[in-house]
């Protein structure tokens, strides 16, 4: 009996280790958020190509999802993360992963969370403290990549707040920038902006607080605290979202605008077209002008011919009848003949 329920245990046991690895592999860390906020810059980056040229009211709004507030002048596919990311200054605690990635700071505060997608995926997908959340070198992931892909796993490059407020290691961001940011910058599919944003809120507003990626506290790195982005309530810098929110609509109804006045031009040249043709049709079908009658002198020019026609029919008749024609008539054709 005894040594059943020891087999029995040791089945359960060998189950819930198996078990509890299979779980560990599959573990994708900001996952659905990193996806959800792909989208969106994916998105944003089209829309922007489409309109860059034209008088849009969403561009400005559209240059901050992917700029931020440096200069616009950039193109998405050359953008460069910016230096001071990875120089940190000892013991500035405006500028700390705590800071940039959950609070909105002050102005000396040189990044802040939604200050555009490209930073806040930064925030969402470089591992904290010791890899955090992974908890594993083997099979698990954040926003799709591993410990070895980012680099952590074997240099310890973390970036987290540290209880003495500075950033350690931040050069570990430009391995996050090139493989996870770099990538949402690009796309060969045409994703809907409307349709990637509201995914997005969705996803940011699931416990009734305005956070992307795990963790329900600081988002600052640290070991069983958050590697997320919180956006805190009435902030005065607005977030890359809301502008969006705010132009889509507006960039509908312009978008609309142009096409009626667009389809109205086409209308009207098709309308001048046909009557152009029209006139072209008429002016086909007027008769061709009479020739102008023959002058005094033309026809003073046939009488010879008509004159000698009307001998030759008196000849004939002559000759038919042998008639006697009498004098008065022989000098009536000397004058016609002359």
């Amino acid at each position: 009996m005894v040594g059943m329920m020891l087999k029995y245990w040791m089945v359960i046991f060998f189950e819930v280790i198996v078990v509890g690895f299979a779980d560990v592999g599959s573990t994708n860390h900001n996952g659905d958020a990193h996806r959800a906020l792909c989208d969106v810059l994916k998105a944003a980056v089209s829309e922007l190509e489409d309109v860059k040229d034209s008088e849009s009211p969403m561009k400005d709004a559209l240059r901050k999802t992917i700029f931020g507030d440096i200069s616009a002048a950039q193109t998405a596919s050359r953008l460069e993360m910016p230096g001071e990311y990875t120089k940190p200054e000892k013991n500035d605690k405006e500028n700390t992963r705590k800071m940039w990635c959950g609070t909105c700071g002050s102005g000396a505060q040189k990044h802040y969370p939604g200050e555009s997608a490209t930073h806040d995926l930064l925030c969402l997908c470089t591992p904290g403290q010791h890899g955090w959340p992974m908890k594993s070198f083997h099979g698990e992931t954040i926003c799709g990549q591993s410990h070895h892909t980012l680099g952590n796993g074997v240099s310890n490059k973390w970036w987290y707040t540290a209880w003495s407020d500075h950033d350690q290691e931040r050069e570990h961001l430009n391995k996050t920038w090139s493989d996870i940011v770099v990538t949402c910058l690009h796309t060969d599919d045409r994703i809907d902006l409307d349709t990637a944003l509201r995914t997005f809120m969705e996803t940011i507003t699931k416990n009734k607080e305005h956070r992307l990626g795990e963790g329900g506290f600081d988002c600052d790195g640290k070991t069983g605290v958050g590697v997320c982005v919180f956006y805190p309530p009435g902030c005065t810098r607005k977030t890359w979202w809301h502008e969006l929110e705010k132009a889509i609509p507006k960039h509908k109804e312009w978008e609309a605008k142009q096409k009626s006045a667009t389809e109205k031009e086409m209308k009207l040249s098709s309308s001048q077209g046909r009557q152009t043709a029209q006139q072209k049709n008429t002016q086909s079908r007027q008769p061709t002008p009479t020739s102008v009658s023959q002058s005094p002198q033309a026809e003073e020019s046939d009488g010879p011919p008509r004159a000698e026609q009307v001998i030759s029919n008196i000849n004939a008749t002559i000759e038919e009848d042998s008639s006697t024609i009498i004098y008065p008539f022989w000098l009536l054709l000397v004058f016609l003949y002359n």
